[in-house]
């Protein structure tokens, strides 16, 4: 894709193996702004460092650190947080993630890999970004939150049961789920989740992506216009 331009930075994902996409922003728009008091934010499998930059944006206290083991995903993180107007609260570490000591943050947020099994891509880095091989939703639930901190992420809807249990499992609570479905009538294509180790209230909601007309929803431009430099109508 090459330069994209949001509202107050720019992402630059050249040698990226998974491109820029809508799932990480909306994650960023509907996970962070309960937490704009967080001190400490862990991007796990930051890419080209946009939800590590959006944390940065929603989130004017926090520290940010992105990990990645891609090393030219690494690179384009770094080059981004260095030109961002928060370079100083924002850190890359090259590091499997399973290896790095990522202490215990306010927030965890990640767009992890989605695919499990299938065919493979030929282009070793997109693979790598698609496919869990090692690195996958448990890894997630298993890394350590700070009292009263927050996991955020975005999954494929149809991990929902097998999330689900490996959260029972780690005594994770599901605080917030949002179903996210293309158009209404459809069913839910992805998840976002926010799941922290401490009990309280649990909100679920749906979001349409867009309206019987086929323009981008209400709903959706709320969350994400304020983050995107233009939004289309569709």
């Amino acid at each position: 894709m090459g330069l994209f331009h949001f509202r107050h930075f720019d992402i630059d994902d050249c040698g990226c193996g998974m491109k820029i996409c809508s799932d990480s922003v909306l994650l960023a728009a509907w996970f962070l702004p309960p937490y704009r008091e967080a001190r400490s934010v862990l991007d796990v499998g930051t890419g080209s460092g946009v939800l590590a930059l959006l944390a940065a944006e929603i989130c004017p206290y926090a520290e940010i650190i992105g990990v990645e083991i891609d090393p030219a995903a690494y690179d384009a993180a770094k080059a981004n947080f260095r030109n961002s107007p928060w370079a100083s609260r924002l850190q890359t570490v090259h590091s499997d993630v399973n290896d790095y000591a990522v202490g215990a943050p306010d927030i965890i947020i990640s767009n992890p890999p989605y695919f499990t099994n299938g065919e493979h891509s030929s282009d070793a880095a997109r693979c790598a970004a698609r496919h869990q091989n090692g690195f996958g939703f448990d890894t997630l639930l298993d890394l350590p939150l700070a009292e009263g901190g927050h996991l955020g992420m975005v999954t494929p809807a149809d991990a929902y049961d097998s999330i689900i249990f490996d959260a029972e499992m780690r005594r994770r609570k599901l605080r917030r789920l949002c179903r996210v479905a293309t158009a209404p009538g459809k069913a839910p294509s992805r998840l976002l989740w926010d799941f922290s180790d401490t009990d309280g209230d649990y909100v679920e909601q749906t979001l349409n992506l867009r309206d019987t007309s086929g323009y981008y929803s209400d709903e959706y431009r709320r969350l994400t216009e304020p983050y995107y430099q233009k939004l289309p109508l569709r």
